[in-house]
């Protein structure tokens, strides 16, 4: 059995920067609109709907720029190669952050956050396609794992960021300085770029085979083994395997017009998807203004934010540790239990004695609790188990392609909930809710301004 190098390790700690780069760029924001200072720049009142939808905004277009990111990364590094691909995708990024740090209007903001997005979708996309085509067989899963605890690390570090700049007596720099900080771990990934060797079986689909097996005697070379015997093993199964593989379709029309890819596709897609219906990354985005409904004031939210993103990386990192020895059916399936018993407890706890006239602490913390028991569930079960599946059950010659294809179902469901169809519902009465969906409203007043915005939803699903 071989054994996993330090060299190999140390590589992939340094590719997972790509991971960590995402949570730190998708995370920063949901810090930034906890700061006052924020909202005192952009000149914008957190309670008016318009302020919700300027927020909206930016966060759906962030995702735009996300999907786009991944289905570009994936044909890119069939193309120069997984290595430059990253580099690449990790200067979009850090460019993107400089200018969203530096953002002087707000519509500057939405836009370089779209830039931004785009370079961290292509990084989420292909650190663990790198990992999973670095790694040996025995501890795949470990090292592909890394993508899911580098990510929640990002969220981590970004809310402890967050946290910190809240006491800054400068109120611009409160906001300002997490943006900022999201270009540091792009730019260590970028010089990292330089020690990373390609990727193996891209060099043998390019058929570089002296190459490739420079690099897989580098990443899986065993002391224990001198004449590397276990990797010249690997490699002739790797070489043959690929060999057969150049002669397939590829591409994403080879993708949807191969059965058994379209069967590898679905599952890895449907398995993003599934994880994204938690309402995971909901909570994570909107949990500095949750934790403000649940009773919490001044940087307590921002606090806890940062605790909830702890118990998430320690998840994951309990998660990594353990799933080679784990079946990843069985993992998902506990993940997505534990995840519905959470939000079954959250909900009843909210209905019972939150949204109530007079809240009940008791039930706030429980509350409370519940949250990061869903978080430490999704983080052991689900985060580093989705993305090992996804990244794994594709041959080399669409790996890339299908990667992008789940990651881009992953962001592409951030942007559709909540964008185009759901009609506003808040500062509208019952009554008046019901000429969204074609009834009559009697007051007149109220159903000729519900016309107006509907005919705005109308388009959007026309144009859909």
């Amino acid at each position: 059995m071989a054994k996993t190098s330090t060299y190999n390790i140390a590589v992939g700690m340094i590719v997972a920067l790509g991971s960590f780069s995402y949570g730190f760029g998708f995370a920063t924001f949901a810090t930034s609109i906890g700061q006052p200072g924020f909202y005192a720049y952009f000149a914008l009142d957190p309670t008016t709907p318009y302020t919700n939808s300027i927020l909206g905004a930016v966060n759906a277009l962030f995702f735009l720029g996300a999907c786009v990111g991944a289905l570009a990364g994936g044909p890119l590094s069939d193309h120069i190669g997984r290595r430059h691909t990253i580099l690449a995708a990790a200067l979009i990024a850090f460019v993107g952050g400089a200018l969203a740090a530096g953002s002087v209007h707000i519509a500057m903001l939405i836009v370089v956050r779209i830039l931004q997005g785009c370079g961290l979708g292509a990084l989420a996309t292909l650190t663990p396609v790198y990992l999973s085509e670095a790694s040996t067989k025995e501890k795949r899963g470990m090292l592909t794992g890394l993508h899911g605890f580098f990510l929640v690390s990002g969220y981590n570090i970004s809310a402890w960021v967050g946290y910190g700049c809240f006491y800054s007596k400068n109120l611009t720099f409160g906001w300002r300085g997490p943006i900022a900080f999201t270009c540091i771990p792009c730019l260590l990934l970028a010089i990292g770029c330089i020690w990373v060797p390609e990727s193996p079986r891209y060099l043998l689909m390019k058929d570089r085979s002296d190459e490739a097996w420079r690099n897989v005697q580098r990443l899986h070379h065993d002391a224990a083994d001198p004449t590397d015997s276990a990797a010249h093993e690997e490699f002739a199964q790797m070489r043959a395997q690929i060999a057969f593989e150049r002669t397939q379709p590829s591409g994403y029309w080879g993708i949807l017009t191969t059965r058994s890819y379209r069967k590898r596709a679905f599952l890895s897609c449907f398995v993003q998807f599934a994880a994204n219906n938690t309402g995971g990354l909901v909570i994570n985005y909107y949990s500095v203004i949750i934790y403000g409904d649940l009773g919490l004031t001044g940087s307590l939210p921002l606090l806890m934010y940062a605790i909830y993103t702890l118990i998430g990386a320690l998840g994951n990192l309990c998660g990594l540790l353990t799933i080679d020895k784990t079946v990843i059916r069985q993992a998902l399936l506990t993940g997505f239990s534990g995840c519905l018993v959470a939000l079954v407890l959250e909900i009843a706890m909210l209905g019972k004695y939150v949204t109530v006239a007079v809240p009940n602490p008791a039930g706030e913390k429980v509350a409370v609790l519940a949250l990061m028991f869903f978080v430490f569930f999704y983080g052991f079960f689900i985060d580093a188990a989705s993305f090992i599946y996804s990244s794994e059950i594709y041959p080399t010659n669409i790996r890339a392609r299908g990667m992008a294809l789940a990651t881009f179902t992953y962001f592409a469901a951030c942007v559709t909930y909540v964008t185009p169809v759901y009609p506003e519902t808040k500062q509208k009465s019952l009554e008046e809710l019901a000429a969204y969906f074609g009834e009559t409203v009697v007051d007149d007043t109220y159903e000729k301004d519900v016309e107006r915005e509907k005919g705005g939803i109308e388009h959007s699903e026309m144009a859909g």
